[in-house]
């Protein structure tokens, strides 16, 4: 007997979980707003609750409705992994914001040593024997010059 009622019925199984697999693409997809899934569920529950109790509006009734309340628990899931995500997003943000002032404020202080926040490097260069203007001979020697960025 209930062979025979599974084998009429096999419907009433498979509508549901298909409505609730386009529900769940449509919803992931984010092609589809919280009143389309909850129609699209609303309505395949109505049609399950319509043929459990053969034609009984009650049935139908609490199908749509069990339904609508599923609908409604996958845009909540929906909502709830967006602001999730969203919040992951926003301290990451932060976090890459605090290690940049770290890292800037450290460079700044290595500066020189008057704390100007001022990178001071000293190159040498050789400067070869030559005659000046005023015809002093001036010998090689390494000439030491600073750069201030």
């Amino acid at each position: 007997m209930v062979n025979d009622v599974m084998k009429n019925r096999w419907h009433l199984f498979f509508l549901p979980v298909a409505a609730m697999a386009v529900a769940l693409a449509m919803t992931a997809c984010g092609t589809t707003t919280p009143a389309v899934t909850n129609a699209l569920l609303g309505g395949a529950g109505a049609y399950v609750g319509n043929e459990f109790t053969d034609g009984e509006p009650e049935g139908a009734l609490l199908g749509a409705a069990a339904g609508v309340a599923a609908g409604s628990l996958l845009n909540h899931w929906e909502e709830a992994g967006k602001t999730g995500a969203f919040r992951n997003g926003y301290e990451k943000g932060r976090s890459d914001e605090v290690k940049r002032l770290y890292w800037i404020q450290k460079r700044m202080h290595e500066g020189g040593a008057d704390g100007d926040g001022l990178y001071r490097g000293y190159y040498e260069i050789p400067v070869p024997e030559h005659v000046a203007s005023d015809g002093t001979l001036i010998e090689q020697h390494t000439q030491v010059v600073e750069v201030v960025e």
